[in-house]
């Protein structure tokens, strides 16, 4: 369990630089990465923007959301997942029950990946840029944010857990 997590932890890390660099690479609106990281753009400003760097919205999709992001996503779901279940294995939790520990690295890794699969539809279809389908791409970006804190703080409260319970059986 320990070398899964060791990987998947190196997993993100270097496909995040990897990521970071094809970004900046392919352009400042590219590098910036604004679809996915500030969710507060316009209908029109994602049509505009789409229609004047085709070049640009094309290498956003590929590489940075197909394969890269895709990567990042199945590393970090990973990651929490492992951790997560390795820390109640840890913790001598029952185990007939902790695949439920899974589930919320899982539902970020499946609205990470529609909202991929989104943001490629408008990059590479300015007349998809509608304000609707905007709206539905902001509102994956934040389902997205919103579960992987989750997910996050699902970890961080085992991990405190078990921290809290080496300090009373050394208190004892």
């Amino acid at each position: 369990m320990a070398l899964s997590f060791l990987l998947l932890f190196l997993a993100v890390v270097v496909v995040a630089l990897i990521a970071n660099m094809a970004a900046v690479s392919s352009g400042p609106d590219v590098a910036k990465r604004f679809l996915e990281v500030t969710p507060d753009y316009t209908a029109d400003g994602l049509r505009t923007w789409v229609s004047a760097y085709p070049v640009q919205a094309h290498r956003y999709v590929y590489p940075i959301l197909f394969p890269l992001d895709l990567l990042f996503l199945a590393a970090l779901a990973g990651l929490f997942a492992i951790a997560s279940i390795a820390t109640a294995h840890a913790l001598h939790w029952d185990g007939d029950w902790v695949w439920i520990l899974a589930i919320l690295p899982v539902l970020y890794a499946a609205g990470d990946l529609i909202e991929n699969a989104w943001l490629a539809r408008l990059l590479l279809s300015p007349s998809a840029v509608t304000d609707r389908s905007v709206t539905i791409a902001q509102t994956l970006t934040k389902f997205k944010f919103a579960a992987v804190a989750v997910a996050a703080l699902q970890l961080l409260l085992l991990l405190l857990w078990g921290g809290w319970q080496i300090l009373v059986h050394a208190l004892r």
